[in-house]
């Protein structure tokens, strides 16, 4: 029996579909982060090293709360601590008690790792328009709200 007779079977294209759906959003994310892991890399950097550091350079001098962090990059306190841990061997974060309360620590960004973002974002930025070039601007918004709906969705379940 071969796939269409399943579907026919089954009397659910929409399933199907659905399936589909879901594999083509797995294809392209295993394709996204390899090919991003190639680019971050020219720069020593990682998904998750970015993802923390971009968050930080955001917050400016003030940097964040470890918690924080770990709640914007959506990852487990173990997780977050590691990842602070290596950023710090690589100097690229200090830890620093939280003014208003001795117990907390503060994620700031150093000076290294600053100038690394700096001279990143518009290497970045361009690689970005660039993966994204096979869209035109309206297809950019259709995906865009597309993306918004299934994931508002996934959050009511």
């Amino acid at each position: 029996m071969g796939v269409g007779k399943i579907i026919e079977s089954r009397g659910a294209p929409d399933g199907y579909l659905a399936n589909q759906a879901l594999y083509e959003l797995t294809l392209l994310h295993d394709s996204l982060e390899d090919v991003f892991e190639v680019h971050f890399s020219r720069y020593g950097l990682s998904w998750p090293k970015f993802n923390a550091l971009i968050h930080l350079y955001m917050t400016g001098d003030r940097g964040l709360i470890q918690s924080e962090l770990g709640n914007k990059m959506l990852v487990s306190r173990a997780n977050i601590t590691g990842l602070i841990g290596r950023l710090e061997k690589e100097d690229l974060v200090v830890r620093r008690n939280d003014p208003s309360d001795k117990r907390v620590f503060r994620v700031c960004l150093t000076n290294r790792a600053c100038a690394l973002i700096q001279s990143f974002l518009p290497v970045h930025n361009s690689y970005v328009q660039k993966v994204m070039s096979i869209l035109d601007i309206h297809e950019k918004e259709v995906l865009i709200s597309l993306l918004r709906k299934l994931n508002k969705g996934l959050n009511s379940i």
